[in-house]
């Protein structure tokens, strides 16, 4: 019992969580202030997706070399150099506020996320037990919980009435700055892991050096659930502000809420799912988000005091389907994962994932910019994105269960 509880607990595990928080943090300040900024600069909600969108071009760019540039300067190097260059990238929208500059350091964005996430979840992959996976994944994720709560509230109060929105950037800079600084302290000994004999010898060639093929499948559900809810991480703030008439701090609590909500389900879904199988979690993580697609296209669109609990409950329901289906799939791309690529499994399912938020966040800022009115565009999205989500839920029960799990791992 003590060495389950030294894995999670251990100065490397604290340190690298902290270090993902603070980038977590920074994109949770971008994503949510993004839109209203690109209105704000250039009245463009196309625009808005755009800076999204390149932002996971950049990721996905990278998640091509993030696994095998992790492995060969080290976890620690890694997360230390792309912190910097996260924050440095940052200041381009402070000095070169234009919009080829800001897409231009979006991709650096990007670019430095990939090989953060992948870094750090590596770590943690290095000291969690295989068989406390879920548990591991979901501590760590407690992070981008955390992240959830304050980011967007801190972005939009450096903001302000006066839409300082330089002042924010500067703060972004500096807070993913401190991931860099925690990254320091990191070291540890890698715990041995039980080599699978038929992965022993196994060469990767061509493109298999750079994804894990074993870890495709679950990367691909989620690319394909995360494109169901992005277009509420992505408008979102847009939508309170232009269809319910909210002040910063009314949609500031959404996220509040979400975060609360992904930090009690976390606290006992890994669990769940590592006694029960992931499905148990994995089913519910899509109903929640299902009903927070239906409630903001039909009951959730006009201004009045009567929607906003509404409101918030569809913040409760985007937190639990985060907190349940992201630490599940992702445990299940990493166990099924020769042990030995770990963190070419993380690089793969990130790399997926962010497939997911390019594909929403591009098509679906076009499509509100070009409906009729906006909500019309925005019920159009968030229609979309529930049949996408069905479609997510149907990948998930019949091949992410165990049976056909054990299935493909005995063919292979």
């Amino acid at each position: 019992m003590s060495t389950k509880q030294k894995s999670f607990l251990s100065v490397a595990f604290i340190l690298v969580t902290l270090s993902m928080l603070c980038q977590n943090v920074a994109t949770q300040m971008m994503n949510t202030t993004l839109s209203p900024f690109a209105s704000y600069m250039w009245n463009s909600k196309t625009m808005g997706g755009l800076l999204t969108s390149f932002f996971n071009i950049g990721s996905i760019v990278m998640a091509f070399f993030s696994g095998p540039l992790v492995e060969k300067i080290g976890k620690k190097a890694s997360i230390i150099l792309f912190s910097l260059l996260y924050g440095v990238s940052t200041l381009l929208f402070v000095f070169m506020p234009t919009e080829s500059a800001s897409l231009a350091a979006r991709v650096l964005q990007g670019v430095a996320k990939g090989v953060i996430m992948v870094a750090c979840a590596s770590v943690v992959a290095d000291v969690t037990p295989d068989e406390q996976m879920n548990q591991g994944m979901g501590i760590f994720g407690l992070g981008a919980t955390l992240a959830m709560a304050f980011g967007p509230m801190l972005g939009l109060n450096l903001i302000g009435p006066d839409n300082n929105y330089s002042r924010m950037f500067i703060g972004c800079a500096i807070i993913v700055s401190f991931g860099a600084a925690f990254a320091l302290g990191i070291n540890y000994k890698p715990k041995q892991r039980e080599q699978k004999e038929e992965t022993v010898t196994r060469e990767y060639k061509g493109i298999w050096k750079l994804i894990e093929k074993k870890a495709l499948l679950p990367a691909v559900n989620y690319t394909i659930f995360f494109a169901s809810f992005a277009c509420i991480l992505v408008f979102i703030t847009v939508y309170a502000q232009e269809m319910l008439k909210l002040p910063a701090t009314q949609i500031s609590l959404f996220y509040t809420v979400a975060a609360a909500t992904m930090l009690v389900v976390r606290l006992f879904a890994g669990k769940l799912a590592d006694k029960y199988g992931e499905l148990i979690v994995i089913i519910p993580g899509h109903l929640a988000i299902m009903i927070a697609l239906i409630v903001l296209a039909f009951f959730c669109n006009k201004p009045g005091g009567a929607t906003y609990p509404l409101f918030l409950l569809c913040g409760g329901m985007y937190g639990i389907g985060s907190a349940c289906c992201q630490p599940a799939m992702n445990s299940i791309a990493v166990v099924d994962s020769p042990a030995d690529r770990s963190s070419i499994a993380n690089a793969t399912f990130y790399f997926m994932m962010d497939f997911g938020i390019l594909f929403s966040s591009s098509v679906f800022g076009g499509v509100i910019d070009r409906a009729v009115d906006l909500a019309t565009g925005y019920r159009v999205t968030y229609l979309a994105s529930f049949g996408i989500c069905i479609l997510s839920l149907l990948m998930a029960v019949f091949l992410l269960n165990r049976k056909a799990r054990s299935k493909r791992a005995m063919k292979q």
